[in-house]
């Protein structure tokens, strides 16, 4: 009988395939091998039908070296002698097989019947291949292990060499030297993870706590010798730990400025990952730090950019096969876990930046075969536990994760309600829905909230309250996008009811927004809560306080405008003005005019004037007299006739940030005007960590 090691233990399901393909092979078949059972050698053989496996014969490879060096071999190659999910003597580098499930989505095209994927995978790496020219050749693959350390062997040698010329296109400069130069001291690491700790991780839950933390105490210590994948992970921790803090705590804390901390660490985490191979690696805490990378660039790059590379790390994350779940590739229940988790993460990313740069997202969310992640706690997870523990049922510290899955999978429901062309939450603009039933699909996702998350809610604890915040929220956006008045025609009459439901939703929407901003609970996650200014939920508040006069009402809804929009203005103080921030700012002038002249007319004391009201006035009067705007007298859909700069895609991008506001007049309800203001400014100029306008 063959010895088990001498061949490549196999999980295998069975496939529609394998019959057609196999060709009769001696001696044994892998499995009777492994198992150390008599194969009678037919193809297939007898004891895989009784069992319901697939039968796959090896072939006649010279073995590279001796049996007696094998093993010795292994326990200093890198790899585990033992596979982290199996008790015999099964090699740790293994290939799954298993069945591709036919998808809808143009990323994963569907044959006429299904594909097998293969997975090879070791010591934190994997490659994954579904390809048939691949699949059809599997008994001619080298060993697993072989494959994966080759490539090990491959990126190791080139990184030295220097020869990474389609890595420097991206990522600029490579280095060969060593980078301990770049890391902060012992202490101020310690301190940066504590940070990402507190105000990074919960929203985001990719890195399994203790087990970086220990990776991470090791590292700081002996920094000259830490491996190139682990150092491209600490640079990223380092970025968006620093994202997260305030620019005079870290002067405080770390003695240096934040700028130019950041911009070391990112120079740092840039040269990390050239080392890395990151065009080529197969190592998951590789792409784990790019995600984090990408994450803190949003403060600082425009969308596009950003979707760009966002790209890079999909195309990275299918060649380690994380759009297929571990459950089905033999993985372990920590590595299928984590995986979970990063994909999830890595799908919203990309969705949400793809928004932000006026695309729509084409990441095949909806058609993987991945399962959500686990309510589990990373005290519950260990590297090598062999059961699943058993899943927690109300608040965990997976709450906000696992909320926005919820969401996820709630669009995945309802995606197709309003027909194919819409996806996503475009079903709630869809005609074809009634009003009714989309109200019903809010109703669902309310009641999952509710029932999941809300229930167990303790609002003293930050993460609760953050998360508590924001699916509040994000119910009244998706009532806003149900009842926007863009679903109706011009001459369609808007009745007193509907208009004071959306009002009031848009109320409760900004409420919440302001909340996030300025409550000290959730400070720590005012990085994240900064990507989604409600600007179509803006837009229409101006223009209903524009004849509103309630007293309690409308007073602090000037109030709310005042600290959401100055807050916005000071932080574009010093960048160019896009044509909506022109618009944006005229509308507030022209709202505050007209609700303060309808006061009046009702003979109703004037409001305290808002700060930021009173700043763009007296810009837009030092900009009338220096520079005066052309302008084309026009009839707004209300009959008034006023002064109008018409915005083209010619003239849209040269518009004068020093024009008179009063003179650009944009209709509030014509919202194909406003829709071409916010794509376009979402397209050439976002920076999507604090325009982003997804919901979550």
């Amino acid at each position: 009988m063959t010895d088990p090691n001498d061949h490549l233990a196999v999980v295998v399901q069975q496939s529609p395939m394998t019959a057609d393909n196999q060709i009769p092979k001696n001696p044994s078949c892998v499995v009777c091998a492994r198992r150390k059972v008599r194969c009678d050698r037919n193809d297939p053989c007898s004891a895989c039908i009784k069992r319901g496996v697939e039968c796959v014969f090896p072939t006649h490879i010279p073995p590279r070296r001796r049996k007696r060096q094998r093993s010795e071999d292994r326990r200093h190659s890198g790899f585990p002698y033992q596979s982290p999910i199996r008790q015999d003597n099964a090699a740790s580098a293994r290939i799954s097989n298993l069945d591709h499930p036919a998808t809808t989505h143009n990323a994963f095209p569907s044959g006429s019947r299904a594909e097998q994927g293969m997975l090879f995978t070791g010591d934190g790496k994997s490659i994954y291949l579904d390809s048939n020219v691949w699949t059809s050749v599997r008994g001619e693959l080298p060993r697993a292990e072989d494959v994966l350390r080759d490539i090990s062997d491959n990126d190791s040698n080139r990184s030295v060499q220097g020869v990474d010329d389609e890595i420097s296109l991206i990522l600029g400069e490579t280095v060969k030297k060593s980078l301990s130069a770049l890391h902060p001291s012992p202490l101020h690491i310690f301190k940066l993870w504590q940070t990402f700790l507190e105000n990074i991780n919960p929203l985001i839950k990719i890195l399994h706590g203790p087990t970086v933390q220990q990776q991470l105490l090791e590292a700081s210590g002996s920094l000259n010798t830490v491996s190139k994948e682990l150092e491209a992970l600490m640079f990223s921790i380092y970025c968006i730990a620093l994202v997260s803090l305030k620019a005079d705590d870290v002067q405080k804390t770390y003695g240096e400025s934040k700028a130019l901390l950041l911009s070391r660490f990112r120079r740092g985490a840039r040269l990390a990952f050239t080392k890395a191979g990151i065009l080529r690696t197969s190592k998951t805490v590789v792409l784990q730090a790019f995600v984090l990378y990408l994450l803190s660039m949003r403060a600082s790059s425009d969308a596009q950019s950003i979707w760009s590379l966002c790209g890079v790390a999909v195309r990275m994350a299918q060649r380690m096969g994380l759009h297929r779940d571990g459950s089905e590739l033999g993985l372990s229940i920590f590595e299928t876990e984590m995986r979970r988790r990063l994909w999830r993460q890595l799908s919203i990313l990309d969705v949400t930046t793809a928004q932000s740069s006026g695309i729509a997202s084409q990441f095949p969310y909806f058609s993987v075969d991945v399962l959500p992640p686990s309510n589990i706690n990373d005290s519950e997870l260990d590297p090598r536990m062999a059961d699943m523990p058993r899943e927690n049922h109300g608040a965990t510290e997976m709450m906000f994760v696992l909320a926005r899955t919820e969401f996820g999978e709630w669009m995945k429901r309802w995606s197709k309600a309003g027909g194919d062309s819409h996806g996503g939450r475009g079903f709630l603009a869809s005609p074809a829905l009634s009003y009714e039933a989309k109200d019903q699909a809010i109703e669902e996702l309310n009641r999952a909230f509710e029932t999941k998350f809300l229930l167990y809610c303790d609002k003293s604890i930050p993460l609760h309250y953050m998360s508590a915040r924001l699916m509040q929220n994000v119910v009244c956006q998706m009532r806003f996008s149900a009842h926007h008045p863009r679903q109706y025609g011009e001459k369609d009459h808007i009745s007193l009811a509907e208009r004071d439901f959306v009002f009031s939703t848009c109320v409760q929407i900004m409420e919440g927004f302001e909340d996030c901003q300025s409550n000290e609970i959730i400070q720590r996650y005012l990085w994240h809560v900064d990507n989604h200014i409600p600007w179509d939920v803006l837009i229409y508040t101006l223009h209903e306080l524009r004849t509103r006069i309630d007293e309690e009402e409308t007073k602090r809804l000037w109030v709310l405008i005042d600290r959401i929009y100055s807050r916005h203005y000071d932080q574009m103080r010093n960048r160019p003005k896009t044509p909506l921030h022109i618009a944006i700012q005229g509308l507030i002038l022209k709202a505050w005019k007209s609700h303060s002249e309808e006061r009046t007319r009702r003979n109703r004391s004037l409001l305290s004037r808002p700060h930021i009201v009173s700043v763009l006035s007296e810009r837009s009067e030092k900009g009338t007299s220096s520079h005066q705007p052309r302008c084309e007298s026009s009839v707004t859909p209300q009959g008034r006739t006023t002064q109008e700069i018409e915005i083209t895609p010619a003239n849209a991008g040269m518009l004068d940030p020093d024009d008179d506001l009063n003179n650009f007049d944009l209709s509030p309800l014509d919202w194909s005007q406003w829709d071409d203001l916010l794509d376009k400014f979402q397209l050439e100029f976002t920076n999507s960590e604090l325009f982003s306008t997804d919901a979550f």
